[in-house]
């Protein structure tokens, strides 16, 4: 029974982490925690690197300290000090076997550097990876949230609701205009629209009777006709010393 209980809770808390849980706030964090791995297997690579210097250096001077020692020995015998050449014999020994420990540590540190060098890559690689996945990651995320934020903008407005409220509108606009035209025409004298509108109509009846009374006069046709012909006889005439003139100059060349 509690062990139901637990794995309801459990799921009860995953899943309000799951609301909680902010993916780019995940994803810095999770790329963080590897940057910092990163910077200790570094440390930790070079550590080894150090070690495996100062057990170089010790190996070389036990090596040193050998042979001299051995040299040493040589000049006891040659001197003949068997006493003093069996000491430096004795301290020979001790910087050989030194020398052995060394070389074997030495071994083992070079294959501890070359391990934790071939992780170092690794773990490069892999942040490598981690950074441009959590880029991309995070573009996805905003472009996600962008989206939604316009779909439930979308859904929360319609365009068809703004459109009928425009409509309402200019309907309004429309009675407002009605209305101040209106008090426009109820503002002007009727009575004086009126006596302005007969006057027109009667100057236009005055010029239609003239042109009436002008048409029904037959002295004035004959009058018009008369000097539509003696303009054309004037014409005529002109032509004629036209000809006459240039037959003249023709005669004279």
């Amino acid at each position: 029974m509690f062990e139901r209980i637990a794995m309801v809770f459990k799921a009860m808390v995953n899943a309000l982490l799951g609301k909680v849980e902010d993916p780019q706030m995940m994803l810095e964090q999770t790329y963080q925690e590897l940057q910092s791995n990163l910077i200790q297997v570094r440390q930790a690579v070079a550590q080894a690197i150090a070690t495996e210097k100062q057990l170089e250096q010790q190996l070389q001077k036990n090596k040193d300290q050998a042979a001299t020692w051995q040299n040493r020995a040589a000049m006891a015998v040659q001197q003949g000090n068997d006493d003093l050449a069996r000491q430096a014999l004795q301290r020979k020994q001790q910087y050989a076997q030194a020398a052995t420990e060394l070389e074997a540590q030495l071994k083992n540190q070079k294959e501890a550097t070359a391990n934790l060098r071939q992780r170092l890559t690794e773990l490069e690689n892999e942040v490598q990876k981690a950074y441009t996945k959590k880029q991309v990651l995070i573009a996805r995320d905003k472009a996600a949230a962008a989206t939604t934020k316009a779909n439930e903008i979308l859904s929360k407005s319609s365009a068809s609701g703004a459109l009928s409220v425009i409509e309402r509108m200019e309907t309004k606009v429309q009675e407002k205009e009605a209305r101040a035209a209106a008090l426009a025409e109820l503002g002007t004298d009727s009575l004086e629209k009126k006596f302005k509108n007969f006057e027109g109509q009667a100057d236009i009846e005055m010029e239609l009777l003239a042109l009436k009374g002008n048409m029904g006069k037959p002295g004035e046709k004959l009058i018009t006709q008369d000097k539509k012909n003696n303009n054309n006889d004037a014409v005529l005439l002109e032509l004629k010393e036209d000809q006459i003139e240039a037959a003249e100059v023709k005669e004279m060349d």
